[in-house]
């Protein structure tokens, strides 16, 4: 069945904005219809385009997002990052709690309630009412310097193209972060590389920053993924400062020849 709105017409190629390009392509994976959203080239969010799916979680990474409702009740979020709103959705129709997602580029919003079903999410939950999904449109560090709000969870899945932002791997980001989270809340972040070679840096040098903050800093595996062709991995830290044990962590070294990210050394 198709989603009854959003996918009956065709979307534009590419949008142009303030912080680069969008381009929204339509595909068929697994034999389903899927749509992605990518952002200066680099793949980042989609959706499946049936109704049944189309709050559903298409790629595998924000999966390990649920990992944190295995230890604690989440009743307040904070999405750093919307682009499509893939988890958002997901949240939403499948939680009771409310999430707050910052965005820094306002285009995101406005593609997303027109190609991506975050219109539909608001008419089917009443969400114009309830205000359980709030969009806010500004920097991440910004917001968080400005709010004194507090969330059981944070999640951060923040990037420019396939870069993820670096003013929020620093060390006096992760205390922003860690001072807006609940006692013994969760911290979770999304990271594009490999855990060996040249592009092991940028991971290894945000879990030896993270550790600096958090008690426990754990690294997730999600599975490498094709994206039309093209396979990524992801890894996702979980930082908290509660003694758990998430599921598919991997082992990791870090050593004293890591830098700890700073705003003065990105």
């Amino acid at each position: 069945m198709a989603a009854r709105k959003n996918s009956r017409k065709e979307p534009p190629e590419r949008i142009d904005t303030d912080y680069g390009y969008i381009q929204i392509e339509d595909k068929t994976v697994g034999g389903e219809p899927v749509r992605f959203y990518r952002h200066n080239g680099a793949f980042s969010s989609g959706t499946y385009l049936t109704e049944e799916k189309k709050y559903e979680i298409l790629f595998d990474y924000p999966k390990k997002y649920e990992e944190a409702f295995r230890f604690l009740k989440i009743r307040t979020a904070l999405m750093i990052g919307g682009a499509a709103y893939q988890y958002p959705k997901y949240y939403i129709s499948h939680h009771p709690g409310s999430m707050d997602v910052v965005e820094i580029d306002p285009a995101a919003e406005r593609i997303a309630r027109e190609w991506f079903f975050l219109e539909d999410l608001y008419q089917d939950f009443d969400l114009y009412h309830n205000s359980r999904l709030r969009c806010i449109t500004a920097d991440a560090r910004e917001y968080l310097d400005a709010s004194d709000k507090v969330y059981d969870a944070i999640f951060n899945d923040a990037f420019s193209g396939s870069v993820p932002v670096p003013e929020l791997a620093t060390l006096e980001a992760a205390a922003a972060i860690k001072a807006h989270l609940a006692d013994r809340g969760i911290y979770m972040s999304n990271i594009i590389g490999s855990t060996i070679g040249k592009e092991s840096e940028f991971l290894r040098a945000m879990v030896a920053t993270t550790r600096k903050v958090f008690r426990y800093v754990h690294v997730l595996y999600t599975k490498p993924e094709d994206r039309n062709g093209l396979y990524q991995s992801n890894y996702m830290i979980m930082a908290t400062d509660r003694e758990i044990e998430p599921e598919d962590k991997i082992r990791y070294h870090v050593s004293r020849y890591d830098p700890i990210l700073t705003d003065a050394t990105i």
